[in-house]
């Protein structure tokens, strides 16, 4: 049976204005061979027994205000992965104002039946998922990709989701991890940074050490 959903709001959630100053990262040897990796999607479940009006009143300012807040310590994410012109090497970037593609949606899908133990057909889940906004291309050919793009998919008197499209290049499963951890304990903690019980992450890539130049490498070889 097809379920309908409906967008009701498409916004950007970026760190607190001068929170992050530009920024940029350079890809590792370990970076590197997940940039033709397809963007990954993670889907996350929770109780929610009230009405839209209910989540968009209590909950939705609270998870937008703590997403911002985590932003400015993962600004990576908030970040695009850019491709100069050539010889130059792909990295991150972060300037002011980037931000996360933040969509907000209400689906009429049985969350009973989302979540419970039992065979599905995965393609009920795709409405849930937020689409990464397109590349840009500078005149120069410089190539700006961005890196991640959130959805929050509210299911009336029952739950919501929150579905997370994001590259490999920005995160492995574990720095993808303490990105929600951190989100939650923020979020739990109303926004007081003092009270959130998670560690803060570390984007200091030079202590990677390359004695080979495979990071060179790859970038000439493999014509990344």
């Amino acid at each position: 049976m097809a379920h309908s959903l409906k967008v009701i709001e498409q916004c950007e959630v970026s760190p607190p204005p001068g929170s992050v100053p530009s920024t940029s990262i350079p890809l590792t040897f370990f970076d590197l061979p997940w940039l033709c990796c397809p963007p990954l999607k993670r889907i996350f479940f929770y109780n929610f027994p009230y009405s839209t009006q209910h989540f968009f009143q209590t909950l939705l300012p609270t998870l937008k205000s703590s997403l911002s807040l985590t932003l400015q310590h993962f600004f990576p994410f908030s970040s695009n992965l850019v491709f100069p012109p050539k010889p130059n090497p792909p990295h991150i970037l972060y300037t002011q104002p980037h931000s996360v593609s933040f969509t907000v949606a209400e689906s009429s899908a049985d969350f009973i039946t989302l979540v419970s133990d039992s065979p599905k057909d995965v393609t009920a889940l795709h409405p849930f998922v937020p689409v990464l906004p397109p590349p840009q291309t500078l005149e120069d050919g410089t190539f700006f990709i961005p890196l991640m793009a959130i959805q929050a998919t509210v299911m009336p008197h029952s739950g919501f989701t929150i579905c997370i499209t994001f590259r490999h290049v920005a995160a492995d499963g574990r720095a993808f991890h303490h990105f929600m951890k951190f989100w939650a304990s923020v979020c739990k903690s109303n926004g007081d940074l003092g009270l959130a019980s998670i560690a803060m992450p570390l984007h200091n890539r030079d202590i990677v050490q390359d004695p080979k130049g495979l990071r060179l490498i790859m970038v000439l070889d493999n014509k990344i």
